[in-house]
Formats: C-alpha cells, structure tokens, sequence
C-alpha cells in the first residue's frame, strides 16, 4: 500500500512541480504564464506516469508473467499503473483548477 501512495505522488508532484515550475519560466521569458503553465501541465502527464514507474517499462514487461500463470506481480503492477496515471490526472486538474483554465 506505501508503494501506491509513494507512485500516486511522485506522478502528482512531477506535474504539478514541473508545471509551475515552467509557469515560473514563462514568466522570466514574458510569455503568458497561466496559459503556459496550463499546456504544461497537459504535457507532462505522460512524463508522470513514466517517472513514478520508475522510468522504464520493466513495469509493463512484469504483465509478461499473466503466461506464466503468475497473477499476484501482475495484478501488482497493473494497480501501480493505475496510480501512476490517476496522480498525473489529479496533478493535471489541479494546476488546471489553480489557472482557471478551461478544456
């Protein structure tokens, strides 16, 4: 349960830290920031999830063993997966909540 929470954050950090981080960027540079910060946060979100995983995709070759007939790693990452990609969400709407930007 700790890695799932661990993997939740570090995707939502990455976007979220990234994100304004960059907004900070666009503001040095006088672009618009809250415009910037916003398509930010849209294009890190894959960056998130592969970050929190680990950086690679051993994550993804561990569904290898489903042939195998070992369910428990799979089952395992797949959730990892899923929180990976629910903290880069949740980091994506919340920098779009905190610019008011609208889809």
């Amino acid at each position: 349960m700790a890695q799932v929470v661990l993997t939740f954050f570090i995707a939502y950090g990455i976007v979220v830290g990234g994100s304004i981080t960059g907004g900070i960027g666009a503001f040095l540079t006088e672009k618009m920031p809250l415009w910037y910060t916003a398509e930010l946060a849209k294009q890190l979100k894959i960056w998130g999830l592969v970050g929190a995983l680990g950086g690679t995709f051993d994550s993804f070759m561990q569904i290898e063993k489903i042939f195998d007939g070992q369910l428990s790693p799979v089952l395992r990452q797949l959730i990892l997966i899923f929180a990976a990609f629910m903290g880069a969400h949740i980091g994506s709407l919340s920098i779009e909540w905190l610019v008011q930007a609208k889809k």
